[in-house]
């Protein structure tokens, strides 16, 4: 659906909005709702559908063949012509990803406001009120999941540009990497920002992301200056990554041993922190000579009687 004003557009979905919070109050295996990013007049612009929680009554969930055995439960739904996204939750598990025990983590998206629309169950909103609050100060966490994310898109910029030599690759990669740092300016600063994080960042940081994005639109990609500019995002990192990889850090200099890979994931889980971009990080840091890498013997199944080996590290 197309709209030529931005306020109508606005208002059409303020109104659908209200029209399905009307219609699920009447449902009492409905508990509550909560809209997750604004209609607001900073994002209204890029909107094609509204995105709830949907809060129901444990074990009233009714699966379909297509959610297999997946925990999480999706439904598109529509009111007045506006597609509503809804990610349907049982109170217990809700309960659990505002406690912090869940894989689905309520801080999991550092760019959405979240609000409670329709609420019948006075522990479900005092829960979203507590957590909401923790999630909007939990920097730390937040700040090294980013930064994972930077340091490895960063190091994959850098093979771009020496192993494989195409230049313009590599400028994709750095445009990347400039999204990926803007994103670590914005938690930096405690923000929730729903437009693209690339515009906040330009404003708090104009001359380094003058270096590594509006330069890298407009000039074109020799070696030399591709080098420059992924030099210029590995001083970033080389300036920030002790404070912002602080949790992990932490966590190594507790143990006071040498960690396998997949306890440091077990840590680190979260929903937006991969395996992937934690090994990323953690050989970063080996390289360095931060941190110290070694190998551990780890068993596939749970009957396994033969070992391969993990990475591990220890501070």
């Amino acid at each position: 659906m197309f709209f030529d004003n931005l306020t109508v557009k606005k208002e059409h979905f303020e109104s659908a909005l209200s029209q399905f919070v009307e219609r699920i109050s009447e449902d009492r295996n409905i508990l509550a709702a909560v809209l997750v990013g604004s209609i607001s007049d900073i994002t209204i612009w890029w909107k094609e559908r509204v995105h709830l929680w949907v809060i129901e009554v444990d074990g009233v969930t009714k699966r379909l063949k297509c959610d297999g055995n997946d925990e999480r439960i999706w439904r598109i739904l529509s009111e007045d012509g506006i597609n509503i996204v809804a990610e349907l939750i049982p109170r217990s598990r809700f309960k659990q990803m505002v406690e912090g025990s869940s894989r689905t983590a309520f801080s999991c998206n550092f760019f959405a406001e979240r609000r409670i629309v329709y609420c019948n169950d006075p522990s479900i909103e005092k829960w979203f009120k507590t957590a909401n609050s923790v999630a909007v100060k939990d920097q730390e966490k937040d700040l090294m999941i980013a930064m994972t994310w930077l340091i490895d898109i960063a190091r994959y910029a850098r093979k771009q540009l020496e192993l494989k030599e195409d230049l313009q690759l590599t400028k994709q990669v750095v445009l990347w990497s400039a999204m990926n740092l803007a994103c670590v300016e914005v938690v930096r600063h405690g923000e929730v920002y729903e437009d693209q994080a690339l515009y906040r960042g330009i404003e708090l940081q104009p001359e380094l992301f003058d270096q590594i994005y509006i330069q890298v639109l407009t000039k074109k990609p020799t070696k030399k200056f591709m080098n420059s500019v992924i030099e210029t995002i590995e001083k970033y990192i080389d300036d920030n990554w002790k404070k912002d990889m602080r949790p992990l850090l932490q966590y190594l200099k507790k143990q006071k041993r040498t960690v396998p890979l997949t306890e440091i994931c077990d840590f680190c889980a979260h929903t937006q922190l991969y395996p992937g971009t934690i090994e990323s990080a953690c050989e970063w840091m080996a390289e360095k000579g931060h941190i110290e890498k070694l190998s551990m013997p780890f068993k596939l199944t749970k009957k396994s009687r033969v070992d391969v080996e993990e990475p591990a590290y220890s501070l």
